[in-house]
């Protein structure tokens, strides 16, 4: 499953904004989405709140009961607002702290103890090793670990492909000590 946000939705017709501009579809359907107030955002103007993580693996489980095989989250990920074009890595500490914190609520929420502990989470993968065309919003949202400069190519990795890599390195080393990777 992907994951990158919760979403709030409430009865009538509502704004039609989305991050990439006015959404259509929107207009027409008799439900709009609430924003969250109390999370900060993403560079598209998504909430981040990685306990929501938690309840939704909690609610797949309730809702599928033992049909809900194990699970893999194959998205996850933010953009940020980034520059075009740089001379050397970013500081991405905002994509840094919402792989983090989206980790550790997954981990909490699946331990024994925790709210979804008896759903087989088995994989986080992160949307995106690099910067690419996003489908709604072309280049203008950077999700990727590694910098892209659209205009020569040249790729930069990024502070939290740094972090990322190092955190791959030592829970390979745990695995490899029989701790769980």
């Amino acid at each position: 499953m992907n994951y990158y946000y919760p979403t709030k939705v409430a009865a009538g017709r509502g704004p039609a904004e989305s991050p990439t501009g006015p959404a259509e579809a929107m207009v027409r359907v008799p439900f709009h989405q609430e924003p969250f107030p109390e999370y900060g955002t993403t560079g598209f103007g998504w909430p981040v709140a990685p306990e929501h993580l938690g309840i939704l693996l909690r609610e797949l489980k309730d809702r599928y009961k033992g049909e809900l095989p194990p699970l893999y989250i194959t998205e996850s990920g933010a953009s940020f607002p980034e520059p075009d074009h740089v001379s050397g890595p970013i500081q991405d500490l905002g994509r840094i702290n919402y792989i983090a914190d989206h980790l550790r609520h997954a981990l909490e929420a699946t331990a024994p103890g925790g709210i979804a502990h008896d759903v087989d989470l088995r994989g986080y993968y992160v949307w995106t090793l690099m910067d690419n065309f996003e489908w709604a919003a072309g280049y203008s949202q950077r999700f990727g670990l590694v910098h892209v400069d659209f205009d020569t190519l040249e790729r930069t990795p990024k502070e939290s492909f740094y972090w990322y890599r190092a955190l791959s390195q030592a829970r390979k080393s745990l695995a490899g000590e029989g701790q769980p990777g």
